[in-house]
């Protein structure tokens, strides 16, 4: 073992810099070896029947541990799966685990965490991964997994479980809602088929839900009202049916919420005031009823809105939008907005993104707009007798400089041709 002398015999004022910087270095020197020695006790071994699950899951997937993993004497509980190695964020480290040693009077390790990232894995999920019985953190994102996922998923003492960009197929197993210690869920990007189970409301522990472009179809479950630590709901791009949600204004924890590309009907729920957290809401397509503006002057943390053909029939003026301070993209498109734009719209210093097109807005744009509004995006309908009646002004934003911009064609049903 490497030794480490301190010595103030230095002359000078450095002397006592450097006896310092020496005694800092021993004690960090010591922290780290605690440290490793409380990860990995002196003689602790890995639970063999996880040792031969975890060759025989990687065999089966044609991959290995890479060398920076450092296995030692054939244990996959050593080097970096039980150092202080962040896996998630080491792209070297993949497929890559980390464990627990402290079983068993420390002598026994187990793998509690697995991950094997956008490696092009191609086949099923093995059933030898059920033998990893204390596994908390599971990400197998962005390979080619297919088939169903397994109901023994139900059993593991999981918390964060991400599944997203697989053709994973079939149903989602009811038992994951016995995963009640789960903070996280991401199944994004895969092609399930029937409902969202309704078991998934006893994952009251749960802050995030990725589950957006999922093949789920049928109405979204009322059991996710008992969410209330949600912060993140992705929803969007599947086929959930009936009414928005009324109870979903109930979670007032949710900081991100997207529910575009459904079929969802109107209107848009009233509760959705009661959304203060959020700064980022995305709301799009619905069916048919007609919806309000006023729930949004509420959401004043809000930095992105998107309320795009959502069966809007109300006036900007019914929002006040100075209270909305944080803004920095608006989009409103494609629905039945009028009446004129309000210069509190244009006076939002963090707004730079602003789409207002296919409404039946009339009148002309304030002159005054704020400094960082340098993307402005409108095709909007005037009735500017004075000037063209009846023409199709295009707004057009370069440099924070604007333009009016007729196009000199007939109207057509998009507004333009």
């Amino acid at each position: 073992m490497m030794r480490i002398r301190c010595s103030s015999s230095s002359s000078g004022g450095h002397g006592g810099h450097q006896l310092i910087l020496c005694w800092l270095v021993i004690a960090c020197s010591w922290v780290a070896v605690a440290r490793a020695q409380a990860q990995k006790p002196a003689g602790a071994t890995t639970d063999p029947v996880e040792v031969a699950a975890l060759n025989t899951i990687l065999g089966r997937w044609g991959t290995k541990p890479p060398k920076t993993w450092n296995i030692t004497g054939g244990d996959p509980c050593t080097g970096t799966a039980v150092d202080d190695t962040d896996i998630d964020n080491n792209p070297i480290v993949n497929p890559g685990i980390k464990c627990d040693c402290t079983f068993n009077n420390n002598t026994v390790c187990r793998i509690v965490k697995l991950r094997v990232y956008a490696l092009n894995v191609v086949g099923q999920i093995p059933a030898e991964l059920e033998k990893l019985t204390h596994l908390a953190n599971l990400n197998l994102m962005q390979n080619y997994l297919t088939g169903p996922v397994p109901s023994f998923f139900g059993k593991f003492p999981m918390q964060y479980l991400s599944l997203a960009i697989n053709p994973l197929s079939g149903p989602l197993p009811k038992e994951l809602g016995n995963l009640t210690n789960l903070i996280s869920l991401g199944i994004s990007l895969n092609n399930f088929t029937g409902n969202l189970p309704e078991e998934l409301g006893n994952l009251t522990k749960l802050e995030q839900m990725y589950i957006d472009s999922s093949g789920f179809s049928g109405p979204f479950p009322s059991t996710i009202s008992k969410l209330k630590k949600l912060k993140i709901l992705w929803i969007s791009d599947n086929d959930f049916t009936g009414k928005i949600p009324d109870f979903i204004g109930s979670l007032t924890n949710l900081e991100d919420l997207r529910l575009q590309g459904n079929s969802f009907q109107g209107p848009i729920p009233a509760s959705f005031s009661k959304l203060t957290k959020l700064t980022s809401l995305r709301i799009g397509d619905i069916v048919n009823g007609s919806s309000s503006l006023a729930f949004i002057s509420n959401l004043t943390s809000l930095n992105v809105l998107i309320l795009r053909n959502c069966k809007i029939s109300d006036n900007l003026g019914a929002v006040n939008f100075t209270k909305l301070s944080r803004l920095n993209l608006l989009d409103l498109s494609f629905n039945n907005i009028t009446g004129e734009v309000p210069q509190s719209i244009l006076n939002l210093n963090s707004l730079r993104y602003l789409f207002l097109g296919n409404n039946s807005l009339t009148g002309s744009l304030p002159d005054v707009k704020s400094s960082s509004l340098n993307n402005l995006y409108a095709k909007m309908i005037f009735s500017i007798a004075m000037i063209y009646s009846f023409h199709t002004f295009v707004i057009l934003g370069f440099l924070q400089r604007f333009f009016v911009q007729p196009t000199h064609g007939k109207l057509s049903f998009m507004g333009y041709q």
